[in-house]
């Protein structure tokens, strides 16, 4: 389901796990489950653009109907709520995301060393500082790796602009594996 994707990619990009978002759409005095209503507000509050309309899309799906499409993959007895171990299921696919972006990292890290930045500079070949979708998979392409681009690229995307910036690359430096003490 493409929207769940959706979803997570705005999530990925904003929070440490699929928990803090659950919490911030059903409120300090939550229920502990979270109603359509709850969650097309709760998105609107966290300023998700993921369901926008895009410029010039054709016969695309509203907003409402792709918000519709989660809560009902999310709330598969239909009883009109997600509780929070319905949720849950979010988490499997967050982790697939997160293992892509470590790998991503990984693959970064033995082809240019520790500094990202050095990384940056090969993929914006142009020094344009930022990079559309299409310049981001010929980009990493022609580095050699040859992994989930896309995946990676809506991850970093974190103002949905369809661009990469060098700050939303930064993000990547979370992901850098922590060296213990020798």
């Amino acid at each position: 389901l493409v929207a769940i994707h959706c979803l997570l990619e705005f999530f990925i990009s904003r929070y440490d796990n699929v928990e803090k978002p659950f919490l911030e759409i059903d409120g300090v005095d939550g229920n502990g489950c979270i109603t359509l209503r709850e969650l097309m507000e709760g998105l609107e509050a966290m300023d998700c653009h993921k369901f926008d309309s895009k410029k010039g899309a054709k016969g695309g799906a509203t907003k409402e109907a792709r918000i519709d499409a989660i809560f009902r993959y999310l709330d598969p007895g239909g009883e009109g709520s997600v509780s929070r171990e319905e949720w849950a299921i979010l988490d499997q696919l967050w982790k697939e995301f997160d293992l892509s972006i470590r790998e991503f990292v990984h693959f970064l890290m033995l082809s240019f060393g520790d500094d990202l930045m050095d990384a940056w500079m090969a993929l914006d070949e142009d020094e344009g500082g930022e990079l559309d979708e299409e310049e981001w998979l010929q980009a990493v392409v022609s580095v050699g790796y040859f992994g989930p681009a896309k995946v990676v690229f809506a991850l970093l995307d974190s103002s949905d602009d369809g661009n990469i910036s060098f700050d939303e690359f930064q993000v990547l430096e979370k992901y850098k594996p922590t060296r213990s003490p020798q």
